[in-house]
C-alpha cells in the first residue's frame, strides 16, 4: 500500500488545538530551552512537533517551532537560537515531504533519522567551531574551572563522588581527628579534579555518539509513526502500520546481531576506537530491539482486546523504566517468534514497508 499524495503542509489547521499547543510552548519553553542538554527532551521536542504538524496542522507546528527558536535567541544568543532551528526545522521538513510522496513509514523512519543524525551532527561541529575546540574538550574545561571555583561545596561533592565510586581515592587522604570530615588539601582537590575530568571526558566521547545515533533513531522512528497518526485522525489513508505489528525483518535482525558480535570480539581484542563503536552501536542494537519487545507486548494485549491506552502505558515503560526487559522480549521475539506475530500475521511492520518499496519499482 502505498500513501495518498496529500499536502501536510496545507492541510486546514484546527485552530482550538492550535491556539492550546501555542500557549502551552509559551509557557514551557523557558523551561525546555534551559534543558535541552537532557537526551529525553531533545528527543521529545520534534516527535511533539511532528505530531502537532499531523494533528493541529502547520500554523501550531511552525509556530511553536518559531517559539522555541525565539526563547533560544533570548537565553542562548543566536548562535543558540540556529542550533535549536537547525535541529527541529530539517526534520519536520523532510518527514513532512516523506509523506507526501508517499513513502512507506519505516524508509521514512530511516531517512528522518539521517537527517536527524546529520543535522545533530552540524550542530557539534556549530558548537566545536564557537569552543574554539572539540566539544569535550570545552564542557570539560567548563566542569573544570565550576569545581575549582565551588570551593567547600566543590570539595563536599568531590568527596560524595569519591565515596560512589566515581573517582579513585587520593594519596594521603586523611579524616581530621574526632570530626570525621576528610581533610583535602590543594593538591589533593587538583588531583581529584583531575581524576574528575578524566572520568567525564571518557564518558562523553562515549556518550555523545551513543546518544546521537539512539535518539536520531527513536525521532525518526517515533517521529513519524507520531505524524501519520495525526494525519489519520482527519481521515488520510498513510502508510501506519499499528504498533503491535512492528517486527525487525529476520535479515537485517541477523545482520544486526552478527555485527554487534563481531564488535564484541573487536572491543575486546583491540582497544580504543572497535570499543567507542562497540558502544554506540549496542546502544542502537539495543533501541530498536527495545521497539519490538514492546510491540510484541503490545500483539498480546492487541490479541486480548485491550484498547489503545494500555499499549500506550506500554510503550512509555518499556522505553523508559523497564528498557532492559524490553530489549530482551525483543531479542527472544526475534529469535523465537515467541508472540508467534510472524505465524499469525505473517509480513508485517517494517517487512510491510520494505515490500511495497520493491513492489512500487
Amino acid at each position: 500500500m502505498e500513501n495518498q499524495r496529500i499536502s501536510v503542509f496545507q492541510q486546514r489547521n484546527r485552530w482550538g488545538v492550535t491556539v492550546l499547543s501555542l500557549v502551552l510552548c509559551l509557557l514551557l519553553s523557558p523551561g525546555l530551552v534551559l534543558s535541552l542538554a537532557v537526551p529525553q527532551i531533545l528527543m521529545l521536542l520534534p516527535v511533539v512537533l511532528l505530531w502537532l504538524l499531523g494533528y493541529a496542522g502547520p500554523v501550531s507546528a511552525g509556530g511553536c517551532l518559531a517559539i522555541l527558536t525565539g526563547f533560544s535567541c533570548f537565553f542562548l544568543g543566536g548562535w543558540g537560537a540556529l542550533s535549536v532551528f537547525l535541529f527541529l526545522a530539517p526534520v519536520l521538513i523532510v518527514s513532512a515531504v516523506l509523506v507526501e510522496r508517499g513513502s512507506p513509514m519505516f524508509i521514512s523512519a530511516g531517512m528522518s533519522s539521517a537527517v536527524m543524525f546529520i543535522s545533530c551532527g552540524m550542530i557539534m561541529g556549530l558548537l566545536t567551531l564557537l569552543a574554539g575546540s572539540d566539544i569535550v574538550t570545552a564542557i570539560s574545561g567548563l566542569c573544570r574551572q565550576a569545581f575549582e571555583a565551588a570551593g567547600k561545596m566543590g570539595d563536599s561533592l568531590l568527596v560524595m563522588l569519591m565515596e560512589l565510586g566515581v573517582i579513585a581515592e587520593p594519596d594521603g587522604l586523611s579524616y581530621l581527628e574526632g570530626s570525621g570530615l576528610l581533610s583535602i588539601d590543594a593538591q589533593m582537590r587538583s588531583e581529584m579534579i583531575d581524576k574528575l575530568i578524566l572520568a567525564i571526558d571518557s564518558m562523553l566521547r562515549l556518550e555523545i555518539p551513543m546518544q546521537m545515533s539512539t535518539g536520531s533513531i527513536a525521532a525518526g522512528v517515533i517521529g513519524q509513526a507520531a505524524l501519520r497518526k495525526g494525519l489519520r485522525t482527519r481521515g488520510e489513508a498513510v502508510d501506519c502500520p499499528a504498533l503491535h505489528t512492528w517486527r525487525i525483518p529476520g535479515g537485517w535482525g541477523r545482520v544486526l546481531g552478527g555485527t554487534w558480535a563481531i564488535l564484541l570480539v573487536f572491543s575486546m581484542l583491540f582497544a580504543g576506537r572497535i570499543s567507542s563503536m562497540y558502544y554506540v552501536f549496542t546502544g542502537v542494537v539495543e533501541l530498536l530491539f527495545s521497539l519490538q519487545g514492546i510491540a510484541a507486548v503490545c500483539y498480546l494485549f492487541h490479541e486480548r482486546g485491550k484498547g489503545s491506552l494500555i499499549k500506550a502505558v506500554v510503550f512509555v515503560l518499556g522505553f523508559t523504566l523497564l528498557r532492559s526487559m524490553a530489549v530482551v522480549l525483543g531479542i527472544a521475539d526475534q529469535a523465537v517468534d515467541i508472540t508467534k506475530r510472524r505465524e499469525k500475521l505473517g509480513k508485517t511492520g517494517w517487512e510491510i514497508s520494505f515490500t511495497t518499496r520493491e513492489s512500487g519499482r
